[in-house]
């Protein structure tokens, strides 16, 4: 029997009579994909044709395969946000550009006309190399599971790097002191002292909060109603100031969460934005999103000459290549590094200046 298993998936390939045929069990078990196996070599056996049910790997579009790939790989190892960004993407763009195509024939040449015609239709260069991400995933996942012999090679298009956005101290304590609406002004305080996302935010609960030791847990993230784990799938721990603690020792409960409508239910994005941009218009300064917040937290750390790995954990980031972002606002890194020159040229001037000392004592000696 040619039955194995694939991202937690049972599948059966088998050959009769030198064509390959290859599906996905209905069952998903070992016992399940071997009396599937069976069925298909009986009906093969007896003249019947089954490439409706399945088309063979050589055969197979990019449609169709995408469309098994979003169900198979997409649902079970994305959270729910990528999942709906990928769909998009798929739906939007690479389906109806590439739906056609034989697996095989997804050239470098075809990516590189869909790249010049998606930025002849007015996408950034940032927008189609998102695209040409769910793309490589996807035609990567195909040679995995062994429908195509080889990726073709997706180059990403040149970018000029955005200026990170950020409040100022001042505007940071004028966004904090137009909060007029309570829960809305205390979580506008913990976004700007903690750098947590949004989902994180509307995720967090009492239980999170150790008063004792000052200490938040970031342990879930709520994203369109649904509850999932933070970014990068990891809990951290992020210490908080007095005046948080002040803040949220006042209204403190036992369990439930920290932020929510009256039902005690999630909050939204949408109740979120609006509530940002009504205390941005109170306060006077330009509408930013929550995640300016996050940029604020971050940037304000490095400009106190706070050290970037320590940024790092604190935001969450799985690679420090992230927080490099930041290094440029700090007021000692760079300057620190240029010192070091100087450093090393007292130091080489004192021990030639100590070797002068005792060449002319040997001198005095003789």
């Amino acid at each position: 029997m040619a039955t194995r298993k694939i991202r937690n998936t049972w599948w059966v390939d088998f050959r009769f009579r030198r064509d390959r045929h290859r599906r996905r069990s209905p069952e998903n078990s070992r016992a399940g994909a071997a009396a599937y196996e069976t069925s298909l070599r009986q009906r093969l056996s007896k003249g019947e044709d089954i490439s409706q049910e399945a088309s063979r790997p050589q055969e197979l579009t990019f449609k169709a395969f995408s469309a098994q790939w979003e169900e198979m790989y997409v649902a079970t190892n994305n959270k729910p946000s990528e999942q709906r960004t990928k769909a998009f993407v798929l739906r939007k763009h690479l389906v109806p550009w590439f739906g056609e195509f034989v697996l095989g024939k997804v050239s470098s040449a075809q990516i590189e006309l869909y790249k010049v015609a998606k930025l002849k239709g007015g996408l950034s260069a940032k927008s189609v190399n998102n695209h040409l991400i769910v793309l490589s995933k996807c035609l990567r996942t195909a040679v995995e599971w062994e429908l195509l012999e080889k990726c073709p090679k997706v180059g990403n298009l040149k970018t000029v790097s955005q200026r990170l956005d950020f409040l100022s101290p001042a505007e940071s304590m004028r966004l904090i002191e137009a909060g007029t609406e309570p829960q809305w002004g205390e979580m506008t305080l913990l976004a700007l002292r903690t750098g947590m996302r949004l989902g994180e935010l509307f995720g967090l609960e009492w239980q999170d909060i150790d008063f004792q030791r000052k200490v938040i847990s970031v342990q879930r993230s709520i994203v369109c109603g649904i509850v999932g784990t933070p970014k990068n799938h990891r809990t951290r721990h992020i210490p908080f100031t007095d005046e948080v603690g002040r803040v949220l020792f006042e209204r403190r409960r036992a369990t439930g969460l920290l932020f929510h409508r009256p039902d005690g239910s999630a909050l939204s994005h949408h109740m979120a934005y609006d509530a940002l941009h009504r205390a941005c218009d109170r306060a006077g300064i330009r509408r930013v999103s929550w995640h300016v917040m996050r940029h604020t937290f971050a940037s304000q750390l490095a400009c106190e000459g706070v050290p970037i790995p320590a940024i790092k954990e604190l935001l969450g980031h799985s690679s420090i290549v992230m927080t490099m972002r930041y290094a440029h606002l700090s007021p000692s890194t760079l300057r620190d590094a240029v010192a070091v020159l100087e450093k090393a040229q007292d130091r080489e001037y004192k021990i030639l200046g100590q070797q002068a000392v005792n060449t002319r004592l040997e001198l005095v000696q003789i």
